[in-house]
């Protein structure tokens, strides 16, 4: 019988509950562990899903049939629990953003090349069937011609923790949350370019919380194409999430969420269907399916058992963090950011 890959999640909320679902219902993975501080959170998880829980990381990396760690805790929180693990010489998922700063993912991206193993970093609409079919379409150059913009879209009407609002626990608001999977989807639509500039504008709306609940980035590429990320937590109506590759000769656009196929009508409301929850409705169906998370996760299983390479790599990670850094710049001083200058 061919051994397992034994992982452990850290972070017992809402995205380590998504990372173990999606990782157990692989034949070849084990879940070792659930690691939080809340000892109920951890535990209320590993129940779920037959895993041991802990309150330490130290417990679960002693276990030596650990080799892949899940970061699914407040983003502030990632980069010593990321150094940790590759100190460990474990492979490593971390969920977006990989960290707060351009050094610090530099430094990861060394130390896991360093010590040989995988630091893979959450970005699961780039996995998104809808979105690779729509990615596969704006690379026929012959049908969209020169390709000179792409726009993505991404609103909610905002998170339902707490630590999202603050500062300290998120280092930034719906820029960090949104605008990383925006940056990410542009560059990835347009083939990976090198950005040239970066001006971006950000606005406080709601009273909760010390971050911004909306914002605009423009990125200049060094092709000559332009990438625009309109990103928002202050939509009411529910997650939108729409991606349009604009050339000479052609377009491609794709809606995450619309064309679901289901529909449904309430005077009052469902209980089981997210916002929105009353009146006509087309409710997702498999979301974290359609959401990429499983084709993400299963990329990462077969980087840390194969050696396959990563369609996503921490170069990429590195580079989306340089551009919302340069955004969160351009915002603070009201100008154009050039990069690499």
């Amino acid at each position: 019988m061919v051994e397992r890959l034994g992982v452990a999640v850290v972070g017992g909320g809402f995205m380590g509950g998504v990372h173990a679902e999606v990782l157990t219902a692989d034949p070849r993975v084990d879940l070792r562990w659930v690691v939080d501080r809340d000892e109920r959170v951890g535990t209320d998880l590993a129940t779920r899903f037959g895993a041991r829980v802990t309150t330490t990381l130290d417990e679960a990396l002693a276990d030596d049939t650990v080799k892949l760690v899940v970061v699914a805790t407040p983003a502030a929180t990632h980069e010593p629990i990321a150094a940790q693990v590759i100190a460990a010489g474990r492979n490593v998922l971390v969920e977006k953003p990989l960290v707060l700063s351009t050094g610090h993912a530099r430094q990861l991206a060394a130390a896991a090349r360093e010590r040989g193993v995988v630091l893979a970093h959450g970005g699961n609409f780039v996995y998104a069937p809808k979105f690779v079919r729509a990615h596969e379409l704006a690379a026929d150059r012959e049908a969209l011609g020169t390709v000179h913009s792409v726009r993505v879209a991404f609103r909610t009407s905002g998170p339902d923790t707490d630590w999202f609002r603050s500062k300290a626990t998120a280092g930034g608001g719906a820029l960090t949350d949104l605008g990383w999977h925006a940056v990410e989807l542009c560059r990835w639509m347009l083939g990976k370019p090198a950005i040239r500039a970066v001006t971006a504008c950000t606005r406080q709306l709601s009273a909760a919380g010390d971050v911004e609940d909306q914002g605009v980035v423009l990125i200049e590429f060094a092709d000559g194409a332009i990438g625009q990320c309109d990103v928002s937590w202050a939509c009411p109506g529910g997650e939108q999430l729409t991606v349009e590759v604009i050339g000479t000769e052609g377009l491609v656009t794709a809606d995450l969420w619309q064309g679901m196929g289901v529909e449904a009508y309430t005077n009052t409301k469902f209980g089981a269907v997210w916002e929105p929850n009353q009146g006509w409705l087309r409710p997702e169906w498999e979301w974290i399916r359609n959401s990429g998370y499983v084709h993400q996760d299963r990329q990462v299983v077969d980087a840390v058992l194969d050696g396959r390479p990563m369609t996503h790599t921490p170069d990429d990670a590195v580079a989306v963090v340089e551009t919302l850094e340069a955004a969160y710049r351009s915002a603070s001083d009201g100008r154009k950011v050039e990069m690499n200058a």
